[in-house]
């Protein structure tokens, strides 16, 4: 049997998924395990009987534990939980943008976004995303950001300091050379590193906070954005930046080119 058919086996039934999340923290004695999980005494001794046969879950002489591949498939299972309450939060705003501008890993970690609210504007306040990021990034010292497309307000927010780092869009800074009436301003920032890279998706990151911007569906830049505190979302973020980071062209290299 495959993995998947082993991961669909355990999830089409509650009492299997059950003993086996209970089973996550290590092995249980017997009781234990009838305790924790909410069934009858014999759907759980059925549904055990049913997981040691297909290799998930082995008995010992005072309860159960977990096989190799009862804990791979666990694992699975708790990473498909937590990305049902990633939608959960905001199911119409992941059907309407587009995740695959992230590259795989990072799609895979999305859940780490955990706590997250969607920043929308309305028709009364249609600044409000723009605004938030703007009185987020102005309370900080320093900060990571990443900007596809160019925003003066953003421009101004960002701060000016050896701890921050920007990436802008190829197409940002081409955009500019091309206009004769708008000059690049290579003195805006004295100490923030500025580096140039294609990037289809808008990033900030501080020590506090994280903000995601991607693209709809249609290929259509959004004002929503995803704001989140939690360690796991400032982790997940700070490891993007640095993946994109890291591929990055200096600006004075870039301009050179040019």
């Amino acid at each position: 049997m495959g993995v998947e058919s082993v991961i669909q086996y355990v999830r089409t039934s509650s009492v299997r998924t059950d003993i086996i999340g209970s089973l996550c923290p290590g092995a249980k004695a017997t009781n234990e395990l009838l305790s924790a999980v909410t069934a009858s005494e014999s759907a759980i001794y059925d549904a055990l009987s049913n997981l040691e046969g297909r290799g998930l879950v082995t008995s010992m002489d005072d309860g159960w534990r977990l096989t190799g591949t009862g804990r791979l498939v666990a694992d699975t299972i708790h990473r498909q939980q937590r990305l049902e309450e990633l939608f959960a939060v905001a199911p119409q705003y992941w059907e309407s943008h587009d995740t695959s501008v992230l590259p795989q890993p990072f799609r895979c970690r999305l859940p780490e976004l955990d706590e997250y609210t969607v920043i929308r504007g309305t028709q009364t306040d249609i600044n409000r995303p723009v605004r938030e990021v703007v009185t987020r990034v102005e309370s900080v010292q320093n900060c990571d950001v990443v900007s596809p497309v160019y925003h003066p307000e953003y421009e101004e927010a960002m701060p000016d300091s050896p701890d921050s780092r920007l990436v802008v869009s190829c197409a940002v800074i081409d955009e500019i050379l091309g206009k004769e009436s708008v000059s690049l301003d290579m003195n805006r920032y004295e100490e923030t590193t500025v580096r140039v890279t294609e990037v289809p998706y808008a990033l900030a990151v501080a020590d506090d906070w994280m903000i995601l911007t991607l693209p709809e569906l249609d290929g259509a830049w959004p004002s929503a954005k995803i704001v989140s505190e939690t360690d796991s979302a400032i982790s997940w973020a700070r490891d993007l930046f640095a993946h994109l980071w890291t591929d990055a062209t200096p600006i004075e290299t870039y301009l050179a080119d040019r």
